[in-house]
């Protein structure tokens, strides 16, 4: 695993990504948050179906790494994920049955060699990519909750060095794996965030269009969160092809 992220600023960030979780759970004036709204930008969930699943993947990657075994994941999402208590127990409820998992996990990074070998999307590897994959999870479905609750305004900041990172797994780790279930892209995406540049490919002989601004907002717009309008963003090249290349979507 490559990241300009050294493992002690992960484990910072990650904590307070799941902070922020915990604390758009408790609603305005701490009412506690509608845990039936419907997320726009996962269709088919509602909020309590968005934590119950963020809480299960931050718990199963701490298991993963528990377990050690490069040769498998670890088995039990849908205990846990139905061991989530029901929206009719309330907001608060969920917030302390989702930060006990993402505790649970971070405790298990932080005592746990970034080496230490693992299983993991790609194959035998190491500890500190499910640290990573979760960091990105939790900062992606963070953003899904806050906005689901608080509208686009009500989204916190996220800081420039882990949003460069939000880039590179997606870009480097996350589309090469995900490439061979869809489609291939009709144009090369050029991707840049200052100096850092990546490149997603098209076949050979497409066009090229590249995309630049700043860090969070080309993270979402990668995670099809946010669309190729959104300020900030500069487009250069192929915009037709771009447009497509986001109408199929960017990820499974």
């Amino acid at each position: 695993m490559t990241t300009e992220l050294g493992h002690e600023r992960m484990l910072d960030a990650i904590e307070a990504q799941a902070g922020l979780v915990r604390f758009a759970l408790g609603g305005a004036g701490g009412d506690g948050a509608d845990l039936s709204a419907p997320v726009e930008t996962c269709p088919g969930w509602d909020v309590h179906e968005l934590v119950a699943h963020l809480g299960t993947a931050n718990w199963w990657g701490g298991a993963t790494v528990r377990e050690a075994n490069p040769e498998a994941r670890a088995r039990g999402m849908r205990a846990v994920m139905e061991s989530a208590p029901p929206a009719t127990e309330g907001a608060a409820a969920l917030a302390q049955w989702y930060a006990g998992l993402a505790a649970g996990a971070i405790e298990t990074y932080a005592e746990t060699r970034p080496d230490a070998p693992t299983w993991t999307f790609a194959g035998p590897g190491r500890a500190d990519y499910w640290l990573r994959r979760q960091l990105h999870e939790t900062v992606i479905h963070r953003w899904d909750l806050e906005r689901t609750l608080s509208g686009a305004a009500g989204t916190t900041p996220l800081l420039d060095d882990v949003a460069v990172d939000t880039i590179d797994e997606f870009c480097t780790a996350l589309r090469p794996l995900m490439s061979a279930a869809l489609p291939p892209l009709p144009v090369t995406i050029r991707v840049r965030a200052g100096e850092r540049e990546w490149v997603l490919p098209g076949p050979d002989g497409a066009g090229e269009v590249e995309v630049s601004g700043p860090p969070e907002s080309l993270a979402l717009l990668l995670w099809g969160r946010v669309g190729p309008d959104v300020a900030g963003l500069e487009i250069t090249g192929d915009r037709d092809g771009l447009d497509a290349a986001l109408e199929a979507g960017l990820s499974i």
